[in-house]
């Protein structure tokens, strides 16, 4: 935001207030100064009338201009391309000082130059001028031109939080400072004469959606002249960085800068109708805009049409059809409000950002709408004659209810560790137009329509500290002892989980949660870029593409995880979820280990692993619907829980091997392993940490080699063997199925440990054990391999 401190002054007196005590003060309050700029000096400089121009004797390029510069004519050679007789220009005279240097009286060519003709660069007004600057009619022939320009000047540049849109315009601006210095702040003039047929019978408005467009306002001008601005209103605008064009066009920028809010002026008489309305834009429909490109409109865009033809894109730019131009005598002039997230979205669906759309998506008042239409319509009455029409058309269904706050006194000085006076309070806080009604130990607070970021007492207390001055508030240590916080249980299980499988050789990676729209169970309403459309459901996209920059990179071996967010949509409710997942590809990066790649048997044993350090139980493998995995070489995690109620398995995850669809897509030959487990489900099944003294008794080993069906479950055996009282462990050493072993059978070898808690076991006590176990077994069709 450009703040030209003549401008400013206007409306609040800055006399004997140095620059820099403003630039710090700002800043020190919340509206950093970024940077100062200085314009001038303007010293040599006057106003001039060209008489004649014409071609230089010895140069193609230059012209001899003749100038009237009061009573004395003067000889300049200049090469601007836009010298035209009879038209008013800025002159600097031989010694003249300008933000470029000092001008000297010189000779081109032979003929000698009395100055210099001025561009708009040349002041500074602007970063690359085309020409010399043309002046608008009034000043006369010889007058100073710096008192016409308001120069020296200079001008703050300021960046503006996105909480306070009420900075966009240069009155905000001056609100502040006159309640950080206790100034008297200026009114507005908006009074104006009004004559005709009232706008009530020449429009009517129609609002789509109250919630796209709170307020819609129109005003009618009749018999604009189209006649260039005043050169004070012209070198504002340029200060403030917007280009002057014509009057009318000029006014609603001026406003707009002034106050903030964005002003559209259309060309009465070529609009194609009287119904004005808000609506958003339907499939197919195209709209020409001023900077002269054909847009195609998306559902996202809202628009402003006449009887139902699309005119102008609300809040971001207008149509080129309804454009002002030169014979323009009639304008109606919009003054709305719009949805701050329906522009956003407007502005990013057509990739068109304007100084209307920033101060929209801000967030304005709908109050203001009001306040600028009349601003304008007084301006440009005060510069020309213009028959305004009585009254406005006001669209405005739902009225904002005012704001009330309770603001307790004691509240202040206890969130700002000091005493304020009360009457310092009321002050300042009525500078920024907050009304405060004193009920005893509080104030009931009525915050002003323009601060639509004043909710909470405690943006009230805020301002209270900004305009006493943050500086003068005394530090001081904190009252209370400090605590160590502690991490939430869910993230120190996830930390937990990357210490395990960092420690079982693994790599951690980490990559973003944004995926395209068909990866993503999510969607999100305002994507920021292409592809990134929705939450990721899964961590497999983030995984995969690690693999792939691993193998392009030409390595031998590749064994990363990820623990992570994901993001999936149940029952209409959107369900957040921690998740691990684990990938390998090549052969493993172990000395003196062969070529061999990795093996499902490695990808299951990292799980068992994490499984095992986690102390959980009831997991185990079965079948899945993975059509991303190879479909004989996948299996599901399952969950068993502990509590009765709950006898059913739940699927916690899946492991296998990518399918070859998707392999085919990575370089190379290898295959790729993959698992992906729910910790927010693990987290449910970890035993708590127990501890038991070592034993003091002897143990009994005994191998058993039993020939089972190859249908039956090994787990199935492994229950029925830990089930005998007497057994300690079982260690499956040994699987085989080939010569030897009958058809449908498989020979399977455990060795069993016994151990009896309080005493010796003795042989035959063991033995019976055993057989207790066949005995057992035998139900099962399992027997003892001879």
């Amino acid at each position: 935001m450009r703040v030209p401190l003549a401008w400013l002054s206007q409306y609040v007196d800055l006399a004997g207030l140095e620059v820099e005590e403003l630039a710090d003060r700002l800043t020190l309050a919340g509206l950093e100064v970024e940077k100062v700029e200085r314009l001038g000096p303007y010293q040599g400089l006057v106003v001039a009338k060209l008489v004649s121009v014409s071609p230089h004797p010895k140069a193609d390029r230059l012209w001899v201009c003749q100038l009237e510069v009061g009573a004395e004519e003067l000889t300049v050679v200049s090469g601007a391309p836009n010298l035209a007789a009879g038209t008013l220009v800025p002159l600097a005279l031989p010694g003249a000082r300008l933000p470029g240097g000092e001008v000297q009286r010189v000779t081109l060519r032979g003929v000698p130059s009395q100055g210099m003709i001025l561009s708009l660069a040349d002041l500074g007004l602007e970063a690359k001028s085309t020409g010399i600057w043309t002046l608008p009619p009034g000043p006369q022939p010889g007058q100073d031109l710096a008192p016409l320009i308001e120069g020296p000047d200079t001008v703050l540049v300021l960046k503006i939080t996105p909480n306070r849109p009420d900075l966009l315009g240069i009155y905000g601006v001056a609100r502040e400072v006159a309640a950080l210095f206790h100034l008297h702040l200026e009114e507005l003039p908006v009074g104006f004469s009004e004559a005709g047929t009232p706008a009530a019978e020449l429009v009517e408005v129609e609002l789509e959606d109250p919630e796209d467009c709170p307020r819609y306002l129109a005003r009618l001008w009749a018999g604009v002249p189209q006649q260039p601005s005043p050169l004070w209103l012209m070198s504002r605008l340029l200060k403030a960085g917007m280009r002057p064009l014509t009057l009318p066009v000029d006014v609603t920028n001026y406003v707009m800068l002034e106050l903030g809010q964005p002003l559209h002026a259309f060309d009465w008489q070529r609009l194609p109708g009287r119904r004005i309305g808000v609506r958003r834009a339907r499939p197919g429909e195209r709209l020409r805009t001023l900077d002269g490109l054909e847009r195609e409109l998306s559902p996202e865009v809202l628009l402003i049409t006449v009887d139902d033809r699309p005119v102008a894109v609300a809040g971001v730019m207008g149509g080129e059809e309804t454009e002002v131009r030169e014979d323009t005598t009639h304008i109606l002039l919009e003054a709305a409000c719009f949805s701050p997230a329906r522009i956003r979205r407007s502005s990013r669906s057509l990739g068109l950002r304007t100084e209307a759309s920033l101060r929209f998506e801000r967030g304005l008042s709908p109050e203001l709408a009001e306040l600028a239409s009349r601003r304008a319509s007084a301006l440009l009455a005060s510069l020309a004659p213009v028959e305004i029409a009585p009254g406005a058309v006001d669209a405005y269904p739902r009225p904002s209810p005012a704001r009330r706050i309770t603001l307790r006194k004691a509240r202040v000085s206890q969130v700002l560790g000091l005493a304020v006076e009360e009457a310092e309070v009321t002050r300042d806080l009525a500078a920024l137009g907050v009304e405060l009604t004193d009920q005893g130990e509080a104030w009931l607070a009525q915050p002003p329509p323009w601060r639509g970021d004043l909710e909470r007492e405690i943006d009230l207390i805020e301002e209270v500290a900004r305009l006493y001055g943050y500086d003068r508030i005394p530090a001081r240590p904190p009252a209370l002892p400090l605590r160590a916080g502690e991490k939430d249980p869910r993230e120190a299980f996830c930390d937990r989980v990357r210490q395990i499988l960092a420690s079982l050789g693994l790599s951690e990676i980490y990559s973003l949660g944004l995926v395209g729209g068909e990866e993503a169970e999510v969607p999100l309403r305002n994507p920021m870029a292409t592809g990134q459309e929705g939450l990721r459901a899964s961590l497999l996209g983030g995984l995969l593409a690690a693999v792939r920059q691993n193998l392009e990179a030409q390595n031998p071996g590749v064994a990363i995880f990820e623990v992570g967010r994901t993001f999936h949509l149940r029952a209409g409710e959107v369900v957040e979820e921690d998740r691990a997942g684990v990938a390998l590809a090549g052969r493993p990066p172990v000395p003196l280990s062969g070529k061999q790649d990795y093996t499902p048997a490695h990808l299951k044993g990292l799980l068992e692993g994490l499984l095992s350090a986690l102390r959980v139980e009831g997991v185990s493998l079965g079948e899945v619907d993975a059509p991303w995995l190879h479909p004989h070489r996948r299996a599901g995690i399952y969950l068993t829980p502990e509590a009765p109620q709950q006898p059913a398995r739940k699927l916690v995850g899946w492991l296998g091997e990518l399918s070859p669809e998707l392999g085919e897509k990575l370089p190379g030959e290898r295959r790729v392993l993959m698992w992906e487990l729910s910790l927010t489900e693990l987290l449910t099944a970890v035993r708590p940490a127990s501890y038991r003294p070592l034993p003091r008794h002897p143990l009994a080993r005994r191998d058993l080699s039993l020939l089972a069906p190859q249908e039956l479950p090994e787990e199935r055996l492994r229950e029925l063997i830990l089930a005998e009282p007497l057994v300690e462990s079982c260690f499956l050493y040994d699987l085989y199925q080939g010569p030897g072993i009958p058809p449908g059978q498989r020979s399977l070898t455990y060795e069993v440990t016994f151990r009896h808690p309080e005493r010796t076991l003795a042989s035959e006590e063991v033995e019976e054990a055993v057989a207790r176990i066949l005995a057992q077994l035998e139900a099962l069709g399992v027997r003892l391999r001879s």
